[in-house]
């Protein structure tokens, strides 16, 4: 089964790069075709007989130009910054198209009768010879045909090779932000693993029989964290049921020695939020409020939104000696990294301790 398998995905990766190739060489036919009978309309006028030496010349040399260009300078040199390498390499494309022109008059002077319009212009290319192409005289002469023949073929390259190149750096961002977010993810679970492990082994050593619930509470915040939080957007009231859970396993804890009320909108229709972005600050109330409060200890937290808008606030009381400045510690820094990463720009975040009360505020638009 695996044998067949592999089989099966090589078959279908040398499918699908044979279906790629043939595309690519049918565009690059239809593009010389085009561009074959567009030289030939021009030299028509020019000289009906002898005008299809002049589009073979242009074909051999743009279709060499283009490809040398295309496949090497603009990927090896110009995007890789060698600017004195590509200017040389732009002249010495310049000098083949030249070369290829002269000698081509060279051949149709001593060997075929030419118009009265055609023989000037093959009198005025020989009478400066070869070394003309380098002249002053050839830039107004040579180097705008030069730039007519050779401008649109490599123009259709040179925007593709743009458009692959930001097509690249954006696939790379959203590559790193990925990778950055599930970093921030994994932080965070771990690190509410170890608070809430600690939390049921002390209720085990004191043989609590609020153990069994506050494991089954466990569970279902444990299922929510490592399975549905795996994505980019969640539900808003997924994730309050999931804040829910966790304070019916904060009061199993407490019981009455500690004040827990809550103020959550009862619907929030369809939606939706980045899972687990209000989490850390309901965690980090109880962590260094809760806990590190004498007596009297208290958790207020209200979710409510207004114009598609989140308004969450979390007041918690905390020790008079508690230092005045920002606390939290890795769970609240990794959601304000998460926060400028979703949200950058659009959401306000404020938390203070005032009066012996620490408060947060977070306002962020909802999709």
């Amino acid at each position: 089964m695996r044998l067949k398998n592999y089989l099966s995905g090589i078959t279908k990766i040398d499918w699908n790069k044979t279906h790629s190739t043939r595309t690519k060489v049918v565009l690059h036919l239809l593009m010389w075709t085009f561009l074959s009978i567009l030289y030939f309309n021009g030299y028509n006028r020019f000289d009906k007989k002898l005008g299809w030496m002049f589009v073979i010349k242009d074909l051999a040399s743009v279709m060499t130009i283009f490809y040398a260009v295309s496949y090497y300078v603009l990927p090896n040199l110009l995007f890789k910054g060698k600017i004195i390498l590509t200017v040389i390499s732009g002249l010495l494309c310049y000098v083949l198209y030249g070369s290829l022109t002269y000698f081509l008059c060279l051949i149709i002077d001593s060997n075929f009768n030419q118009t009265p319009r055609l023989h000037s212009y093959v009198m005025t290319i020989l009478s400066h010879g070869i070394t003309g192409i380098l002249s002053w005289w050839a830039v107004s002469f040579y180097f705008l045909d030069f730039l007519y023949l050779i401008a649109p073929p490599l123009a259709l390259k040179l925007i593709k090779l743009i458009a692959d190149q930001s097509n690249k750096r954006i696939s790379l961002e959203r590559d790193n932000l990925n990778l950055e977010i599930n970093f921030l993810k994994a932080q965070i679970n771990p690190h509410f693993l170890f608070n809430t492990m600690n939390n049921i082994y002390r209720m085990v050593n004191k043989q609590d029989p609020k153990t069994g619930p506050m494991v089954l509470h466990f569970a279902d915040l444990m299922r929510y964290t490592l399975y549905e939080s795996n994505v980019d957007r969640i539900l808003l009231s997924r994730e309050v049921e999931f804040i829910n859970d966790y304070l019916e396993l904060e009061r199993i804890r407490y019981g009455n020695d500690v004040s827990i009320k809550t103020d959550f909108q009862e619907d929030f229709e369809r939606m939706m939020i980045v899972p687990l972005i209000l989490f850390p600050f309901i965690e980090n109330a109880f962590k260094h409020g809760i806990d590190a409060t004498v007596e009297s200890s208290w958790v207020e937290i209200s979710i409510r939104t207004v114009d598609n808008y989140l308004h969450f606030n979390v007041n918690n009381s905390v020790c008079n000696v508690h230092p005045s400045e920002d606390f939290g510690g890795v769970g609240v820094a990794n959601v304000k990294k998460r926060l400028n990463i979703h949200y950058a720009g659009k959401y306000k975040l404020t938390n203070q301790i005032e009066n012996g009360i620490y408060k947060v505020n977070l306002q962020l638009p909802l999709s």
